[in-house]
């Protein structure tokens, strides 16, 4: 008799187990495809827009191709604080309540990725000087505060050394003579503290630079730029060392400019995720917090190709050749790809070609299917 109830039992076993699977979808939500991660696209223009022009323009440019933008805060007497902010002028948050009221005021929608700009200017500050140095932490975490207070995801930091060369081994040893030792020690102490003192307000900030540890890297890179970026390297170890668990850092890898082959975002893509964790001294903190990006310039090279607004073959990139190498960089970043412009403006549409804004639609489509 229990033989016979078995048999009984056994179809009603199988046709639960094939019923079940369909159940449970009914139930359950389809789980996204795993490891995917949405790509997004961050405008960074020239003259990036101030919290009035976000205020006044935002409706119109949540229709670009954009997730997001980097954008400058100004005093109510219209200073911009990222060219004094690594110096001695000493920053209160009450000079940006104007800033805060706008972005407050603003409705964001797709535009969910915004970056406060900040630099390294003017960079006169001794790094062994701990009361001129306190300075530099007051108002990075007063941008920190900003960033926080306005909604944005985080800061963009411009690492390029566009007034004193902070970074320069050489200039730094020159003008403040402490030898190659010390120099490590206390810029490690320094990145220390920026992070802490941006932590404090913004623990899980997003912290997306123009330059990382390549950069500090002279036997890969000759006086890029201006000067050698030697002692940044320190200082990022510094920051990966002290950094709260939540907070990113983006490889911006401005070197990708002027890009033409897919290629070279892959190659750039392996010494970012890879090659780069021999430079830091924090391997194990480098995989954990940082991630890899790109920087593309809409109207690069524009002294030997100008920027065309009929013949589009003249400029560097076509509006072809823009999608593909547009798609390509989003392909091999992590997260981001950032669009820098010098004569277009994708916030009014001045001087910007329509068959430039279809190409960076059809670019961020492709990369969201791949």
């Amino acid at each position: 008799m229990a033989q016979n109830n078995s048999r009984l039992l056994l179809p009603l076993i199988w046709m639960s187990i094939i019923l079940l699977p369909s159940v449970l979808c009914a139930q359950s939500p389809r789980p996204q495809k795993q490891g995917a991660v949405e790509k997004k696209l961050i405008e960074w223009s020239a003259v990036e827009p101030d919290s009035r022009t976000v205020r006044k323009l935002a409706d119109q440019f949540e229709r670009s191709p954009f997730d997001g933008f980097v954008y400058r805060a100004t005093t109510k007497t219209g200073e911009q604080m990222m060219w004094h902010i690594w110096g001695d002028r000493k920053y209160k948050i009450e000079e940006f309540s104007h800033v805060i009221e706008d972005f407050q005021s603003t409705n964001f929608r797709k535009l969910t990725d915004r970056f406060l700009r900040v630099n390294v200017t003017p960079g006169t500050v001794d790094w062994f000087d701990d009361n001129a140095w306190s300075v530099v932490l007051c108002n990075f975490q007063i941008a920190a505060q900003l960033a926080r207070e306005t909604g944005s995801i985080g800061i963009l930091f411009d690492t390029e050394q566009y007034n004193i060369r902070l970074f320069d081994s050489e200039e730094m040893q020159k003008t403040y003579p402490y030898n190659p030792r010390e120099y490590r020690a206390k810029l490690r102490q320094r990145g220390r503290e920026w992070i802490e003192a941006i932590n404090s307000e913004y623990p899980d900030i997003t912290i997306l630079m123009t330059f990382g540890y390549r950069a500090a890297q002279q036997s890969e890179i000759k006086n890029f730029r201006v000067g050698n970026y030697k002692y940044l390297a320190p200082f990022l170890d510094g920051i990966l060392s002290a950094c709260d668990e939540r907070t990113k850092i983006i490889d911006g890898w401005e070197y990708a400019y002027g890009y033409r082959q897919e290629c070279q975002f892959r190659d750039a893509r392996r010494v970012m995720k890879h090659q780069a964790k021999d430079w830091t001294a924090n391997r194990c903190r480098y995989e954990k917090h940082v991630q890899a990006s790109f920087g593309l310039w809409t109207d690069y090279s524009l002294r030997d190709y100008g920027w065309d607004l009929n013949e589009h073959s003249k400029n560097y990139h076509t509006p072809f050749e823009f999608e593909n190498r547009v798609r390509a960089a989003l392909h091999h970043s992590d997260h981001y790809v950032w669009i820098y412009s010098g004569t277009p403006n994708w916030w009014t549409g001045e001087r910007l070609p329509d068959e430039y804004i279809e190409a960076l639609k059809k670019a961020k489509t492709a990369a969201q299917v791949e």
